[in-house]
C-alpha cells in the first residue's frame, strides 16, 4: 500500500513547524469522546442555583433571565487582594499572587453547549467578556488578561456545563511577549500587518477558507497544529472586544455560531480549547498597538493528545492537512 506523504509547514503567526503526517491516522487508538461524570442534580452553575456560586460579578438578561453570569472562580488560582511585588527567594525570584480569576457561565442550561449555541447565546456571550474587560482595564496593575475555555475530557474541562474563565495578570507572559516584538518587528520591516498579511494569504490559497462575512473571516490555518483547528480574525484594526460596537458583537456571534455547526456535523460530539485573544493593556513602543496586533480567537478541537515529542521539540504532529478539513467542514 502506498504511504501518503509527511511534510513539515512553517506557521507565520507562531513562527514554528508543524509536522503533518497522515499515517498517524492509521495507528490504533480510541476516539471515543468520554463523558464528564457531573450530573445536572449537581451543578451549580444551573439556572436557579445562584446561590451555590460567588456573588456574581456581571449578569446580562433578557425577558427569560439571565443569560450569562461572571462570578469569582472558587478555585481561583490568583487573589485581587494580593499586592503585586516582585521579591527575591535566594537566588530566585517570586511574584505576589495578585491577579483576577473569574468564570464566565456561558448559559443557563446545562446540556447547552456550544454547537448548541444560538446566535443570540455567543452574542450574550460575548458581551460578557467586552464587559469584564471594559471594567479589569481600569486596574492599572492588571497587563494581561488570558480568556479561554476548556470542553471536554480531553481539553481538560473539569465541570461540564459550558464555561470559559478568564485570568488577569500583573504582567505580560513572555510568550505574549515574544509575540508581539516579532509582530512590532514585521510591521516596522514590511509596514502591514501580520495578521493582515495571513488573511491575504489564507485568501489567496482559498482552501483553508470556512467561512467570511463583511469583517470576519474563519480559516484552517495553513499550519494547523490540531486537527480541525480554526482561527476567527477580524479584518478591521481591532484589537480587542473592548472596542466592539453591538453592530460587530452580532456579526462575530453568527460567524461563531456557523462555525461550532460545522465542528459539530463533522466531528459530532468533540472537546476543544478556545482562547480568546485580546491586546494586552498597553500602547507598543516604536508602534501603535494596532498596527501590529488583531483580535482573534482560535478553537483547538483535542481529537489526540499532546505526546512526548511536542513537549521536547515544541513541534506538533497533525495528521490531517487544513485543506483536507476545511473540504470536510464546508461540505
Amino acid at each position: 500500500m502506498l504511504e501518503l506523504k509527511s511534510e513539515f509547514r512553517y506557521c507565520k503567526l507562531d513562527r514554528n513547524w508543524v509536522l503533518f503526517a497522515p499515517n498517524r491516522l492509521r495507528r490504533p487508538i480510541e476516539f471515543i469522546e468520554s463523558e464528564l461524570e457531573d450530573s445536572v442534580e449537581s451543578c451549580p452553575f444551573e439556572k436557579g442555583r445562584e446561590n451555590l456560586t460567588p456573588k456574581e460579578i456581571y449578569a446580562n438578561y433578557d425577558k427569560s433571565g439571565w443569560r450569562c453570569r461572571v462570578v469569582p472562580n472558587l478555585y481561583n488560582a490568583l487573589f485581587i487582594e494580593e499586592k503585586p511585588i516582585s521579591a527575591r527567594d535566594g537566588f530566585f525570584t517570586k511574584f505576589g499572587g495578585f491577579g483576577a480569576h473569574e468564570v464566565i457561565i456561558e448559559t443557563p442550561y446545562h446540556n447547552r453547549q456550544m454547537p448548541d449555541f444560538t446566535q443570540s447565546d455567543f452574542y450574550f456571550y460575548l458581551d460578557a467578556i467586552r464587559e469584564r474587560l471594559f471594567e479589569l482595564q481600569k486596574d492599572k496593575r492588571i497587563k494581561y488578561i488570558s480568556i479561554f475555555k476548556n470542553s471536554g475530557k480531553n481539553a481538560g474541562a473539569s465541570l461540564s456545563h459550558s464555561h470559559s474563565q478568564l485570568i488577569g495578570m500583573p504582567f505580560i507572559p513572555e510568550k505574549v511577549k515574544k509575540e508581539l516584538e516579532y509582530k512590532k518587528s514585521y510591521y516596522l520591516e514590511k509596514h502591514r500587518t501580520l495578521f493582515d498579511d495571513i488573511i491575504y494569504d489564507e485568501k489567496h490559497q482559498k482552501s483553508g477558507i470556512i467561512e467570511e462575512s463583511q469583517f470576519f473571516v474563519a480559516y484552517s490555518p495553513y499550519a494547523s497544529k490540531f486537527p480541525f483547528e480554526v482561527i476567527i480574525t477580524t479584518k478591521l484594526k481591532k484589537i480587542s472586544l473592548i472596542y466592539f460596537d453591538n453592530s460587530l458583537l452580532r456579526q462575530l456571534a453568527e460567524i461563531l455560531s456557523i462555525v461550532f455547526k460545522k465542528l459539530s456535523k463533522t466531528l459530532g460530539s468533540f472537546s476543544f480549547n478556545m482562547t480568546i485573544n485580546n491586546a494586552p493593556f498597553i500602547n507598543y513602543e516604536l508602534a501603535n498597538i494596532e498596527d501590529i496586533y488583531r483580535f482573534h480567537i482560535k478553537i483547538m478541537p483535542r481529537l489526540y493528545n499532546i505526546a512526548g515529542f511536542e513537549l521536547d521539540s515544541g513541534i506538533f504532529i497533525n495528521p490531517l492537512l487544513p485543506e483536507e478539513a476545511t473540504k470536510a467542514l464546508n461540505s
